[in-house]
């Protein structure tokens, strides 16, 4: 098992800045209304408490307060300024998939094949689990469709770099 200690500073930086990417970049892919978006970051809080509780030391050192604090600064400064929305939804979706692959990379250079795989897993986990957390284009909570074409773009850009 892999700890933080087999990382350089900018490989953990990676590791702990993808699932916060991945989950910002899938809930932007959509347009969820101010409901959605609270089922949305419901649904990342559910996912980050499951590695928690999980019992992969790895992914529980990768959701440590401050490292989420940290990534949550990286992604404030990122973003700041940005007004327009289609900016904003592919500044994310390019921050995600460069973290993505930062991070397979570095466990893969490790030869850490068990933490890769959970650490894959947990990354499609986060990106499902967000996207299917609320319905897109409905109205007051009808109709619409569980993931919208704009997740599912994303979806499969990030199944592909999981691959």
């Amino acid at each position: 098992m892999s700890t933080r200690s087999d990382f350089t500073p900018e490989q953990w930086r990676a590791l702990c800045n993808a699932p916060q990417f991945v989950a910002l970049a899938t809930a932007a892919a959509g347009n969820s209304g101010l409901f959605g978006s609270l089922s949305e970051g419901m649904a990342m809080a559910s996912s980050m408490a499951e590695a928690v509780r999980g019992d992969h030391p790895l992914l529980k050192d990768i959701f440590a307060k401050d490292d989420i604090r940290a990534s949550h600064e990286e992604i404030r400064a990122m973003i700041k300024g940005v007004t327009d929305k289609a900016t904003f939804n592919v500044k994310l979706q390019d921050a995600a998939a460069t973290a993505v692959r930062a991070a397979v990379a570095a466990l893969n250079t490790k030869g850490a094949t068990a933490d890769a795989a959970a650490y894959r897993k947990m990354l499609g986990g986060i990106a499902e689990k967000v996207a299917n957390a609320s319905t897109e284009g409905g109205f007051l909570g009808f109709g619409g469709e569980r993931v919208s074409e704009g997740e599912r773009q994303f979806l499969d850009r990030l199944k592909t770099l999981l691959a």
